[in-house]
Formats: C-alpha cells, sequence, structure tokens
C-alpha cells in the first residue's frame, strides 16, 4: 500500500541535452547546386531550437515538480502550453506536439502534485513518441554513478535511476528503462544512517519499501501507458517529500 506521506528524496534532477533530432541532411553529389542547401540548414537550425527551447521548458516542469514546488511547475507548464508552433520538424511530429501542450495545460492547471505528476510524466512520453515516429533518438547524458556512500549516495543512487527511467521515456529507450528500474532495487537504507528523528525514520523507512515496489512493476512494464504511470508516481513521491520537508532533504537543502 502506497505510504500516505512520502519522506524520502529520490532524485535531483539532471538538466537534459539532446542533439535536437539530429536527422542527416538529403545526401548530394559533391557538384550539387550549392542554393539548396541554405534551406536544409535553415531547416535544421529551426528543428534544433525548437528541440532546445522545448526540452528546456519541460526540463523546468520536471525540477519545480521534484522540488514539491507546484507554483512553479504551472508557470512554467502554462510558458509550454502556450509556446510556438514548431519550425523545421517532420509533419509526423505536430500530433505529439499537441499531446506535449496539452499535457502542459493540464500540469498548469493542476490542484496537487499528483496531477502535475500525471502530467509531467505524460509530456516526457510524448517526446518519447515523436522521436519515434519522426525517426530519430536523441542522446541523452548517461548519469555518473555516486562517488560516496551512506545515505547521500544511496539518494544518489535513486537521482540516476530516475534520470534513467526519463531516458526510457524520452528516447524512448527500453533498455534505458530496465537500467534504471533495475537500479532502484538496490539495497534499502538502514535504521542507523537515518536523521535521529522518530517520525522521519518511519516515514522513510516506509517510502524506501514503497520504492522497491514500484521499482518491481517498472521492471514489469512493457507499455508506454504503464511506464507512464508508474513513472508519475514515483514523481509524485519526490514531490510529496520536498513540499513537505523541503528544510531537511531535497534540493533547497546545500
Amino acid at each position: 500500500m502506497k505510504p500516505k506521506v512520502v519522506a524520502v528524496p529520490l532524485c535531483v534532477w539532471v538538466l537534459l541535452s539532446t542533439t535536437a533530432s539530429r536527422q542527416a541532411l538529403p545526401q548530394s553529389a559533391p557538384d550539387t547546386p550549392s542554393q539548396s542547401r541554405p534551406s536544409s540548414v535553415a531547416s535544421d537550425a529551426g528543428r534544433a531550437a525548437f528541440m532546445q527551447h522545448h526540452f528546456g521548458l519541460v526540463t523546468a516542469v520536471h525540477d519545480a515538480l521534484i522540488a514539491g514546488d507546484l507554483q512553479l511547475v504551472r508557470q512554467h507548464a502554462s510558458q509550454l502550453e502556450n509556446a510556438a508552433d514548431p519550425t523545421g520538424l517532420p509533419a509526423s511530429a505536430g500530433p505529439y506536439v499537441t499531446v506535449m501542450h496539452r499535457a502542459a495545460g493540464r500540469a498548469a492547471a493542476a490542484d496537487d502534485l499528483e496531477d502535475a505528476a500525471s502530467a509531467t510524466s505524460a509530456m516526457l512520453a510524448a517526446c518519447g513518441d515523436c522521436h519515434r515516429a519522426v525517426g530519430t533518438m536523441p542522446a541523452l547524458p548517461t548519469p555518473s554513478p555516486p562517488a560516496m556512500g551512506g545515505v547521500v549516495g544511496h539518494m544518489l543512487q535513486h537521482s540516476r535511476a530516475m534520470d534513467s527511467l526519463a531516458q526510457g521515456l524520452i528516447v524512448p529507450s527500453t533498455s534505458a528503462w530496465q537500467v534504471g528500474a533495475t537500479a532502484l532495487e538496490s539495497a534499502p537504507l538502514r535504521k542507523g544512517e537515518l536523521p535521529r528523528d522518530a517520525k522521519l525514520t518511519r516515514e522513510i523507512l516506509e517510502t524506501e519499501q514503497w520504492i522497491h515496489d514500484l521499482a518491481g512493476r517498472a521492471k514489469e512494464s512493457t507499455e508506454t501507458r504503464s511506464r507512464i504511470y508508474v513513472y508519475s508516481e514515483l514523481l509524485e513521491s519526490c514531490a510529496t517529500c520536498h513540499a513537505l520537508h523541503g528544510k531537511v532533504w531535497g534540493p533547497s537543502v546545500r
């Protein structure tokens, strides 16, 4: 059963980067007239600018959600919902851009973190559906393993796992998804590593078990719809934790 209060910071989002749908330019013989090249280059530049802008907005929504800041989620999501129409994208991308904007509209109007998490996961999946439709696979950074142990290292392992799951939706990549799901099944935290606060300790241990349960569900998820649902629950866990215990855990603590 899902804990009523979530109190473990699962991830610190690593900013997404992309090669912005790098499709090869049309192959031409060396003596092809150069007049055709400027339009191709301009098209690629427009496509890259669109992808970078939209990924930046999706990332901003995601970061705000991880921090548990619903007001900021709404602000960034509204910008994404009202973003300009794409430039230089294949016609097949259009429906998925529309889906992304509609999901952003849901996030902009979200009444709670659960709704915002569901909408954000849908946005990530829309990215993946679009990439599949146009036949491209963006290159996203591979998170580095944490260089420390203890509770901080454990949380960084969760962060790395969440990054892989997100890539599984965005690229999309089944292998990245499975890597993330497997990583979330890592050894649980030990009670002695946790803060000396009876309430926090209980909540953290409950949430830790919930996360392992979700990891098992993620490994069994083979369809995009089920992956969206599992990832949204994980996102909600991060957001709820940071909203409730922002002065103890999470991105605001340095």
